[in-house]
Formats: structure tokens, C-alpha cells, sequence
């Protein structure tokens, strides 16, 4: 097919604003509108910024196929590397060196990592639930966001951000917010509050550092914290000490905003639907039931996977990526430039209804094998795709499953107030808003805490 030398078609907007109101708004949504109007390439348009938009599961095989060829994600994500004092960072690199890094980095982010270490992941559940007030709201995402990150902390890097938390959550969101999702203006870098949590971040990355030059790794099982320190020492060309923050940070950055919104809507979901949450209830009585639970306990959580891999596919916390083109190339009939802005709209085949029929339905019976609708080619992406799919997904999955089944095995929660409908905090990745709060009605099983051996009492948090 000859290529289109006119632009892909531009999708209305308002004068200046362009698309910026409903790309922040809901992102999914506005480029799935947009896809079923105007088809699988289209240009927005954002205050100043023009971006081509590849859309569809014509655009996820591309991406998955020529994604290296094509796309760099440097520019993207410079300036959170500018913000950690580094030049680049993994997620930042592309071709052989990211290839190198993220092979350094794969093992500490490994699903075999957290099987090893389920009953860490049950006693810090427990752990942190056993702070809960009874009767009391709590926030739902926050609640999560410390059993979340601690895990992570302990699991990842050996190290408990606890005393941290407020500061990243701070410094996280705004650095992702100014520089790059670029959502709210620079001017919030330079407040005090944001300069303070900046610090923080930075104090906790040095003390994790210093712990692990102090400890040899023949003291403990090494983490990913000392196979980065290790690559740094054996090669300071390729991975100078300056750029060691971003890798050393990452763990206690990773489920903020990803794993800790992924649980906070699954729980959503469970509340407001009780028949579902019996089911995973139920579930989750029989896995402890069994004792500490196993990696193959897990592979039979039949119903808890599923529920997960639809609320992945409602709630996706990457709804897109974006990219800079490398070289011209043509899509779906039109040419795209080399030095283009593209929006990859990875999360748009999860609403298509030839795809999932009724796709606002929270439907479980989607992922069965008589169905398998995920399974069709392009279809789902909640983790990213290409080079740069997220190297913790399989980390990500155990880590929700278990953190969720610990809870519904150990507590009744409820929502407070019990009607809340579900708002959605776009900036600077989907999350339940600051409504969505939980309250803890009672325990179900009070005596239910392990510790790291899978006896009775408390983790051991460094």
C-alpha cells in the first residue's frame, strides 16, 4: 500500500487547549472514542504538543513486533532521571544497553523472588492491618499503598521505607506529574513541601545504598539492590555511581502507583459485588486453610486470577504509552515522521466490544477456557508492551493475589460511606480517588499472623 502523504486525522479540540481537558480527564476512554471515530492512527493535540496516536490491536502487534526499530522512550522519561541527579536510568534506555540493564535487574523483579518470600508477604499484610482502627474509615489507596511499598521495601531491597512513605508518595507524584506525564505546571518543583519530599527520597536511596555496602552480600541473600551495586562496581563506565539512584529507588517507587491502584480497585470491586468477593473469600479460606501457601496453592486460585485479570482490563494503570519515533514508517496507509511524539494506545483493545462483548461489564467468565478473550492477538496489555513491558509483572501478579487474599481471608472490611461510586484520579496514573475509603468491621481470623518461617507472630522489618 502506498503510504498517505497527508497527516492522519486530527481529532477536534478546542482552540489552544486542543485534547488536553479529555486526555486528562480519562486518557482509556477519550482514545477509544477517537479510535472508533477516526480509526487506528489520528493526531491530538495538547496545548502546544501535537501527538500521532496508534491505536487499536493493529497498534499493539506493531508495537510488539517493531517497537525496537522504531521508538525510543528517552525523552519521555529524561526528566525523572534529571529529577533522581542521574543521566539515564533503565526506563529511559533503549536497544543493547537497556537490554544489558534490564537483564541486570530481572532476577531481583522475578516471580520466583516473591514465591520464596510469600510469608514475608502475608506477615506484612497482616502487619500493617493490625494498625487498623475497627470502625474507623481509612483511606482506601493509602492503606494500600503501605503494605504495598513495604513489601516491596523488604522483598526488593531489604530495606523498610516506612518512615519515607509520605515523602516518595510527595516527590513521586509530582515528579511524574511536572516531568513527565507533564499534567501540572514545573512551578510545583520548587515548593518547599515538594523540595523537602525530594530530599527524603533521595536520604532513603543513600541509606539502602549504605546498608548494602556494609552488609556483604554472603550476610543475606542478595537482592536487586546488590546485583545493581555489583554491575556499578565491575562496570562504572556502563553504570557510573550517578546513575545508581533511579535503580536503588525503583523497588520502593514500583507500587505506588501501580500495584498499590491495581489492589485499591480490585477491592472496590469486591465490596460492591458480594458475590464475587465470596467466591475469592472462599478461596482464599481453603488456600490457608492448607497452611503457608505454596507457588503451586496459587497456580489453583482460579477465581482470585481471573478477578484480577478483569479488573487489569478495566482498570489498566498504563492506559498508553508514549514514544518518540527513530525512523519513518507507515501505518494503517499514512507515514510517520522521524522525530513525531506518538501515543501508543495500548489499553484501547480492552473496551472494544468485538473483543469483549459489553465491555463495561465486570465479566470474570471472559478469561475461562471456552472463552480465553484476552488470549486473542493484541487484546490485552495491562503491563505495557515491547522492549519495555513491565519487568515486574509477574512480580506484580503474585503480589496482588496474595496481598488481596490475605486480607479477605483476615478481615471483614466494608465501604464508608457504603454508597461510594467510584471516581477515578487521573494524575498522574488512574487510581480510586481520595472517596474511596474502607472500614474494618471485624477480623476473621485474629491469630492468622506468620512470620517469616510461617510461625505465629511479626515479620522481621529491617
Amino acid at each position: 500500500m502506498t503510504a498517505n502523504k497527508k497527516q492522519p486525522p486530527l481529532a477536534p479540540g478546542f482552540p489552544v487547549l486542543g485534547n488536553v481537558l479529555d486526555l486528562a480527564k480519562d486518557t482509556r476512554a477519550f482514545l477509544t472514542a477517537k479510535y472508533l471515530e477516526l480509526g487506528p492512527i489520528y493526531r491530538v493535540r495538547a496545548l502546544n504538543q501535537e501527538f500521532v496516536v496508534l491505536a487499536g490491536t493493529e497498534a499493539n502487534l506493531f508495537m510488539t513486533r517493531e517497537g525496537t526499530n522504531y521508538f525510543r522512550s528517552y525523552e519521555f522519561w529524561h526528566g525523572m532521571d534529571d529529577e533522581l541527579g542521574a543521566a539515564r536510568s533503565m526506563i529511559s534506555m533503549d536497544g543493547p544497553e537497556h537490554i544489558r540493564f534490564r537483564k541486570v535487574q530481572q532476577k531481583g523483579y522475578g516471580r520466583t523472588v516473591i514465591w520464596q518470600h510469600i510469608p514475608e508477604v502475608i506477615a506484612i499484610t497482616q502487619n500493617e492491618m493490625q494498625q487498623w482502627p475497627i470502625n474507623e474509615p481509612l483511606p482506601g489507596l493509602y492503606s494500600l499503598q503501605r503494605i504495598i511499598t513495604e513489601q516491596l521495601g523488604i522483598l526488593a531491597a531489604g530495606y523498610s521505607p516506612r518512615e519515607y512513605l509520605d515523602d516518595m508518595i510527595k516527590f513521586v507524584r509530582t515528579a511524574l506529574l511536572t516531568r513527565v506525564t507533564k499534567q501540572r505546571p514545573d512551578i510545583l518543583r520548587y515548593t518547599p513541601s515538594y523540595r523537602r519530599a525530594r530530599s527524603r527520597a533521595l536520604e532513603l536511596a543513600t541509606n539502602v545504598h549504605a546498608v548494602h555496602q556494609s552488609e556483604t552480600a554472603n550476610e543475606r541473600e542478595p537482592d536487586l539492590i546488590d546485583q545493581v551495586m555489583q554491575l556499578a562496581q565491575e562496570d562504572s563506565d556502563f553504570l557510573p555511581e550517578s546513575d545508581l539512584m533511579p535503580a536503588i529507588l525503583g523497588p520502593f517507587i514500583a507500587g505506588l502507583d501501580t500495584v498499590a491502584s491495581t489492589c485499591a480497585f480490585l477491592l472496590y470491586i469486591l465490596l460492591t459485588k458480594p458475590d464475587i468477593l465470596a467466591m475469592v473469600q472462599q478461596e482464599a479460606d481453603a488456600l490457608f486453610r492448607k497452611g503457608t501457601p505454596t507457588p503451586q496453592d496459587l497456580r489453583q486460585m482460579d477465581i482470585t486470577h481471573r478477578v484480577i485479570q478483569e479488573t487489569l482490563r478495566m482498570y489498566p494503570i498504563a492506559p498508553a504509552l508514549q514514544r518518540t519515533v527513530t525512523q519513518d514508517f507507515e501505518f494503517a496507509g499514512y507515514q510517520v515522521k522521524a522525530g513525531d511524539t506518538v501515543i501508543i494506545a495500548t489499553t484501547v483493545p480492552h473496551y472494544l466490544p468485538e473483543l469483549y462483548p459489553d465491555p463495561e461489564r465486570f465479566d470474570i467468565e471472559r478469561y475461562t477456557e471456552t472463552r480465553k478473550e484476552h488470549k486473542q492477538p493484541g487484546a490485552f496489555a495491562p503491563f505495557g508492551l515491547g522492549a519495555h513491558t513491565c519487568l515486574g509483572a509477574g512480580w506484580a501478579e503474585v503480589q496482588i493475589m496474595m496481598t488481596i487474599l490475605t486480607i479477605v481471608h483476615s478481615v471483614d472490611l466494608v465501604m464508608d460511606p457504603p454508597d461510594y461510586q467510584l471516581k477515578i484520579d487521573p494524575a498522574p496514573t488512574p487510581s480510586p480517588d481520595k472517596g474511596f475509603k474502607i472500614k474494618l468491621t471485624g477480623w476473621r481470623q485474629p491469630n492468622a499472623t506468620p512470620d517469616a518461617s510461617g510461625a505465629q507472630g511479626q515479620p522481621n522489618l529491617k
